[in-house]
């Protein structure tokens, strides 16, 4: 019996084993273990359910593993319990780790999956889950987690995906106010103007710009537009392309609240924290300015008093427009025509230039709002600009530290300072969204997107909230659903459209600056930056018209500043270095002319110098001159000095010896703001103080004895006279004086 008993165990065991064999030999061959196999699960209507509404599901699985995954299934499952905080949600969606045990809700229902070959991707037949099936009659709104998973032969998990969905039985609550503000912007610049070819590549069907204006057209989005590029469109007068002027003209009829960017969307930030003293500006185009162009084109219009965005403008791109964009508007100045009328024309027949503020002037909607880039700002910036021209600044989420416990209005207050935040999280999202490349991508961060907002709702359903989300500037690269993305958000239930203008006007909590400054191999670039724009207004105090250098500099800093700049690491440095070295040779048009060393002879004389000035300014420096030992006593310095545009000078100096030697006398052209506006020159000089004295005397003892010797010579001719006279007898000599007696006595007359 025992034996049986054996005999039957034996058999069992050899049975289990050959049947499990094969089994475990099948999920070795066909399974995967997970790596490289993704997937992905599309809620439709952004997510968004209702009562009686049925749950639509696309689910994607892709193998990127080097083995096929077999035919296999999977499952959809969902909890009915809603998110209560955003960190929760966030949990959720982004874990730190995943695994087979992770619980993903109540299931709802297991799928086919047929057979996907390594490195391609399976789309699975829509997904519908019935209404009744869900569970959430009767519940409250909110988001609630979906989530799947993958399964191999065995029923373990080869892949999880998680998502969300909003059930939304239209309870009673405060909808979330958002805002999406979005640059339109271009790619990198030189010279901080753009010329026709580019606006013209640029506002064609699928130029850059055309695609951003064409993006936001039909949605509520705030725009934060690039000065630069209306002003080169206005720049180029009648010789701007047609399509420039068209884009500039739908952007004006746009209705959407508009703000200028820094010029050339410049990182102010970076140049703040370069060393720039002040928030950089443009400081004129008058010099681009080619009246040519203006010859047909119709003189500054008046905007009417009291016309929505009126104000006036300093140059900075912050004035107000008339209602025909090709006409250039008023500044409020008297225009003055460029040169003389002819006899034949009258004096309004002569062409009127467009002044600076009317190239910047548009009808913004908000002014003096600066808009650094995402997480590249300190304290100190805040400060900076609130000292400048600028009221309010947007700061990312990730930069700042708000008080309280949930998601609080975009506004807030820094120490004295107003600022407003963008919403990082919800920023990514519709940042995702619009530059999504496929449908099901798209859907699946709108899921995301719509439920971080519904629970933004759910944390203070009787608190309605004004939120600030901004697109990333690089958004228009790839981005294909941005307009779909805005009007979704804005048709979200729980979500209230909003503009910058609410955001700004938001009840603002305090919060406090997380210093997050610019790397240092960009704010080192940037140095250079500043150092070489510093160099050339310091040079232009001396000028009569400084804007004839600062102007091309200023653009030039601006256009090199931009965030476009940021990705072109080859570019930038070379760019770089070209304004340094631009900026020193414009430091140096004002200059001492060197010539051949200089001699100095006697106590007093004057020392000769020549300056040039090869701008097309006139230029009034001081001179101020410093020896570098005391041989050398200059008399007059500084020395004001006044030179013509394209011309040199001849000054000519004072100054006294006081011993013999050599010196070297350092010239310092100075503006006359004190101002040092080139490099100091050393002038060596030799100096013979005693020279003049001695060769006083010598030709004072020369002139004195040939006087002496005049004389004596004079003494001795008279003197060897008298003596031959004497030596020749009593009578007179036939040469000799005639004697008194002879002399009184009458001629004697001879008869014939």
């Amino acid at each position: 019996m025992r034996l049986f008993f054996a005999v039957i165990a034996a058999l069992l065991a050899v049975f289990v084993v050959s049947a499990g064999l094969p089994a475990t030999a099948a999920r070795a061959a066909s399974a995967p273990t997970g790596d490289g196999v993704t997937m992905t699960v599309e809620p439709a209507s952004d997510g968004v359910l209702r009562p009686d509404d049925d749950l639509t599901l696309g689910v994607t699985v892709t193998n990127d593993g080097d083995a096929d995954l077999a035919a296999t299934t999977a499952r959809v499952y969902l909890d009915r319990e809603p998110f209560t905080t955003r960190s929760k949600l966030a949990s959720w969606l982004d874990p730190d780790d995943v695994s087979g045990d992770d619980y993903l809700g109540r299931q709802l229902v297991e799928v086919d999956v047929p057979a996907v070959s390594a490195g391609s991707s399976v789309a699975l037949d829509t997904v519908v889950v019935p209404a009744d099936r869900l569970g959430l009659t009767g519940r409250a709104f909110g988001a609630r987690a979906l989530g799947a998973r993958v399964l191999d032969a065995s029923g373990s998990q080869v892949a999880q995906t998680r998502s969300s969905v909003v059930w939304y039985p239209a309870d009673s609550f405060q909808p979330t106010r958002v805002a999406v503000a979005v640059p339109i912007t271009t790619p990198e610049s030189e010279t901080g103007v753009l010329d026709a070819s580019a606006l013209a590549a640029y506002t064609s069907d699928g130029g850059v710009l055309r695609r951003e204006l064409d993006a936001v057209a039909g949605t509520g989005a705030t725009l934060g537009v690039d000065p630069m590029i209306v002003a080169s469109i206005r720049l180029l007068g009648s010789e701007a392309p047609q399509s420039a002027v068209d884009w500039l003209t739908e952007l004006q009829a746009l209705p959407n609240d508009m703000f200028p960017l820094a010029y050339a969307d410049a990182d102010v930030a970076g140049l703040r924290q370069a060393g720039a003293t002040t928030v950089p500006t443009v400081t004129s185009l008058d010099t681009l300015v080619d009246p040519d162009r203006f010859e047909d084109m119709p003189a500054p219009t008046d905007t009417p008093t009291g016309a929505p965005g009126q104000g006036t403008d300093d140059g900075s791109g912050t004035g107000v427009a008339g209602s025909d964009p090709s006409a250039l508007p008023s500044d409020g100045a008297t225009d003055q025509p460029t040169g003389e009328p002819s006899p034949d024309e009258t004096p309004g027949d002569s062409v009127v230039l467009p002044t600076t503020a009317q190239l910047l002037d548009f009808p913004w909607t908000q002014r003096d709002v600066v808009w650094p880039r995402e997480s590249s700002v300190v304290s100190a910036d805040l400060t900076a600009f609130a000292g400048g021209s600028y009221t309010s600044t947007i700061v990312s989420s990730s930069n700042v530290d708000v008080d309280g416990d949930s998601t609080e209005n975009a506004a807030v207050t820094i120490g004295d300072v107003p600022a407003v935040v963008s919403d990082d999280p919800l920023s990514d999202l519709v940042t995702q969204a619009a530059e999504a490349t496929s449908l099901a991508e798209w859907q699946a961060t709108m899921a995301r997107l719509s439920a971080t907002v519904a629970t933004i709702a759910y944390e203070r359903p009787s608190d309605a909230r004004t939120l600030l989300t901004t697109l990333e500037r690089e958004w228009p690269s790839t981005g294909q659903f941005l307009t779909r993305t805005l009007q979704a958000v804005d048709g979200l239930p729980w979500v209230s459209g909003a503009t910058l203008t609410d955001a700004l006007a938001s009840t603002p909590s305090t919060a406090t600056v997380v210093d997050s400054p610019e790397s240092d191999a960009r704010l080192d670039q940037l140095r250079d930056l500043v150092s070489a724009d510093e160099r050339v207004v310091d040079f232009s105090t001396a000028l009569a018209e400084p804007q004839l250098v600062t102007e091309s500099a200023r653009l030039r800093t601006m256009a090199l500043a931009s965030h476009a700049w940021r990705d072109n690491v080859d570019g930038f440095p070379a760019e770089v270095a070209s304004a340094v070295a631009d900026a020193t040779a414009t430091s140096g048009l004002v200059a001492v002319v060197q010539g051949s060393p200089i001699s100095i002879l006697g106590d007093r004389s004057a020392l000769p110098l020549y300056l040039e000035n090869k701008t097309d300014s006139v230029a009034t420096v001081m001179l101020n001159l410093t020896p570098s030992n005391s041989i050398l006593s200059i008399e007059r310095s500084p020395i004001e000095v006044t030179i013509q545009p394209q011309s040199q000078t001849r000054v000519s100096v004072p100054v006294q010896s006081v011993a013999n030697g050599t010196v070297s006398v350092q010239l310092q052209l100075v503006s006359l703001s004190g101002v040092a506006i080139a490099t100091p020159v050393d002038v060596p000089l030799s100096v013979q103080a005693g020279w003049e004295t001695a060769i006083t005397w010598i030709f004072g003892v020369a002139f004195a004895a040939l006087f002496v010797g005049g004389l004596y010579r004079t003494f001795r001719k008279r003197r060897r006279a008298r003596d031959e006279a004497r030596s020749s007898g009593d009578g007179p000599s036939a040469g000799a004086a005639p004697s008194p007696d002879a002399a009184a006595s009458p001629p004697v007359q001879e008869s014939m």
